[in-house]
């Protein structure tokens, strides 16, 4: 955790500022995937427009002329989307971000690049959470239905509807799959856990989010073998 001092309004506040995935919540990185995935559609519409063809602004542009006005708008929204984060991160007006000191917010961009970089995981199967101990779904979901596991993995099927990416999906699939010992299925405790698991820390999400991965590949190789076990029958 990085702290820092920052303006707010006549006066300065102390802030915490996240270096790693267990120091925010859930939620706290979608806001700040929204911003990220604002600027990347953002990035995708600048490509399109420059590499069209003669139909659009751009073009009697030279392809030296289009790369040029690309790398510019990237350069543009990197700026734009950092001074978002950092406002977001330090919590400051929009008036008082124009006052912040440029190293401060270079020192804050440059501590939170972990975020860029691939989660390694721990490989753990289950987590603590306000006193209560939640277990992931081992050894193949014995202890759960196949109804359930079905239902956790449809979550994601329109994934690239979601505003925040498949983050979203993830408190409601850790809120069907990952149980108290003796806890049996129920709607109305899903809806509960899905509130509060919102707030889960950003290394156990993404904990899950591998497990469920693993789990995934195991079905589909079971359901894989078990095709070919039955074709072998058919032929026989």
């Amino acid at each position: 955790m990085l702290i820092i001092d920052v303006i707010d309004g006549d006066s300065t506040k102390t802030v915490n500022i996240p270096t790693d995935w267990e120091d925010m919540t859930l939620n706290y990185w979608c806001s700040i995937y929204r911003i990220i995935s604002k600027y990347e559609k953002k990035k995708k519409l600048a490509d399109g427009i420059v590499k069209e063809d003669e139909n659009t602004a751009l073009g009697n542009y030279t392809e030296a002329m289009k790369e040029a006005t690309l790398d510019f708008l990237e350069k543009r929204d990197l700026i734009n989307m950092n001074k978002e984060i950092f406002q977001y991160v330090a919590n400051i007006s929009d008036e008082d971000i124009e006052s912040v000191d440029l190293s401060k917010a270079l020192t804050v961009i440059e501590a939170m690049n972990i975020f860029r970089d691939e989660y390694k995981p721990k490989g753990v199967d289950y987590f603590d959470f306000e006193g209560e101990r939640y277990f992931f779904p081992i050894d193949n979901m014995l202890d759960n239905t196949f109804g359930d596991y079905i239902e956790a993995t449809q979550l994601d099927m329109n994934v690239e509807q979601l505003t925040n990416g498949n983050y979203d999906v993830l408190p409601q699939q850790m809120a069907i799959l990952c149980r108290k010992l003796g806890e049996v299925y129920d709607d109305d405790l899903v809806k509960e856990k899905t509130e509060k698991f919102k707030t889960l820390k950003m290394d156990i999400v993404l904990e899950f989010a591998f497990f469920l991965t693993k789990q995934n590949l195991k079905l589909a190789n079971a359901l894989q073998m078990y095709s070919e076990e039955i074709e072998k029958e058919e032929v026989a």
